[in-house]
């Protein structure tokens, strides 16, 4: 039965979700715990899904990259652009549900495409799959300048559909800027519930994990 999860969304495309949620998995893994990781959409798969590749191995469960029923169309581009395409349309928040929540772990980490408001199609966004699956979100950001209003912005969608956000993620990879030293400061005085650093590190299951220590004690 599954015990625990969360779904990892950012406030945009390249914030660093699939980084935090391999280092979330294999630390998961280190500790003994049963952890399944997944990503139930994703665009720009050319031929692989990537991401989900990654995060699905930090896991322990390669199989899971690539279960039947997830939704895979080459195109990088918002799911709602790739239907607009010519591309299949992206499944029913029901039966994307069916199989996400199918897959037994005693932690579930599901990593979302883009940010919190990417358009699936004409009404759902990938917050509507987050209240679907009915998990708190992991809000990734990368720390950089425009950080503050982006992540309030995301934070302030999620809590409008009533969607926990369980914390709050600072990643520091990307180019440097003056704006890095503060954005931590001044966002935990903007934002309720945890704020957590995901400092830089190589491509690399091991390193991510160590960097996701802060993350996982605060997830408890």
């Amino acid at each position: 039965p599954l015990l625990k999860g969360y779904f990892v969304t950012g406030t945009g495309t390249g914030e660093g979700k699939t980084f935090v949620t391999r280092g979330l998995a294999r630390h998961a893994r280190r500790l003994g715990v049963d952890v399944a990781a997944l990503k139930p959409i994703e665009t720009g798969v050319a031929p692989e899904p990537l991401d989900a590749i990654a995060i699905a191995r930090a896991a322990g469960r390669p199989e899971l990259a690539h279960l039947p029923g997830l939704y895979r169309v080459t195109p990088p581009v918002a799911p709602f652009t790739a239907t607009l395409r010519g591309e299949p349309p992206v499944p029913p928040n029901a039966a994307l549900r069916e199989v996400v929540l199918g897959v037994t772990a005693d932690l579930l980490l599901v990593e979302g495409a883009g940010g919190v408001l990417v358009p699936l199609d004409y009404e759902r966004s990938v917050a509507d799959l987050i209240t679907s699956l009915r998990l708190p979100a992991i809000l990734v950001a990368r720390n950089a300048l425009g950080v503050m209003s982006h992540t309030r912005a995301a934070f302030e969608a999620l809590s409008h559909r009533a969607i926990p956000v369980a914390a709050v993620v600072l990643t520091e990879h990307g180019p440097h800027d003056e704006s890095q030293r503060d954005n931590l400061v001044v966002l935990r005085q903007l934002l309720p519930g945890p704020l957590v650093r995901f400092p830089s590190t190589r491509d690399d299951d091991d390193e991510l994990a160590d960097a996701a220590a802060e993350l996982w004690a605060v997830l408890g």
